[in-house]
């Protein structure tokens, strides 16, 4: 990549972070009127929009040289007590050691 394609792709991934936090405070709010069926299925898009949030900031550290492509790439499975994929938790433990 050049530095030019670099700095769009870490504006645009840093933009979607931020439509991605927007999201998850919108999400948080319709859980909290939803319930039944109603609140399983917003819990679960509120959990895949932290995930893609979390993705998208390594994603951008990743690109900025921050942190290593590999490095958050084991192959544990998801952890279907919390409906968030173990990488998830991972990589956003490596995001926080760098930041």
């Amino acid at each position: 990549m050049t530095d030019i394609e670099k700095t769009i792709c870490v504006d645009s991934l840093a933009h979607a972070a931020k439509l991605l936090e927007l999201a998850q405070a919108h999400l948080q709010r319709a859980r909290a009127q939803c319930s039944g069926e109603l609140y399983g299925r917003v819990d679960l898009i509120s959990k895949r929009a932290f995930e893609l949030k979390v993705k998208s900031d390594w994603l951008r550290y990743s690109v900025l040289g921050k942190i290593h492509v590999d490095a958050a790439n084991d192959r544990v499975g998801s952890d279907r007590r919390v409906a968030v994929d173990r990488r998830i938790v991972g990589m956003q433990k490596l995001l926080v050691s760098v930041a």
